[in-house]
């Protein structure tokens, strides 16, 4: 059976500004990371060894939830998820959701509960490098418990925390 290819970020962004009546709600916090994985983890020096994180995650003034977690893990391997949950203090970001898309290897991991953390510690090349987390799959662990998930640096990618 062929492998369905992950939507890009650009396509889950077109989604959220989609999105219906309810995005009236004033936004909150708005979390946002894109580039390559934590490679340095890895034991490797190159950007994108272990390709893809991207993440998007809206929470309104009504409490509501939006967003997206892509991870691509290496060419075939992967997933996308739906955040349902976000929790922001100060420089920390949690989310959570269920994977709706993607497999590793042969296993799919569709329906499966996931939760990530990252760490935005700037812009400037005088500030310290932005971090994450891994993407704890399987982990159904709610993001309001703020667990202190090791954070790994991800000097070639951009985390943004308000």
């Amino acid at each position: 059976m062929p492998r369905a290819k992950l939507p890009s970020l650009l396509a889950a962004s077109f989604i959220l500004a989609t999105a219906p009546a309810w995005a009236d709600s004033p936004i909150v916090h708005r979390v946002s990371v894109g580039g390559p994985d934590a490679c340095a983890a890895f034991g490797f020096e190159h950007p994108g060894c272990n390709a893809n994180f991207s993440l998007i995650a809206i929470e309104r003034s009504d409490g509501s939830v939006t967003g997206h977690l892509i991870d691509r893990l290496g060419k075939d391997d992967g997933f996308h998820a739906v955040i349902n949950c976000l929790v922001v203090d100060g420089n920390n970001a949690w989310a959570s959701g269920v994977v709706i898309q993607g497999h590793i290897g042969t296993t799919s991991q569709v329906g499966r509960p996931v939760v990530t953390r990252v760490q935005d510690n700037g812009t400037s090349k005088k500030d310290p490098v932005d971090k994450i987390s891994y993407s704890w799959l399987g982990d159904a662990r709610p993001c309001t418990m703020k667990l202190n998930y090791q954070l790994l640096d991800a000097p070639d990618g951009q985390v943004k925390v308000d």
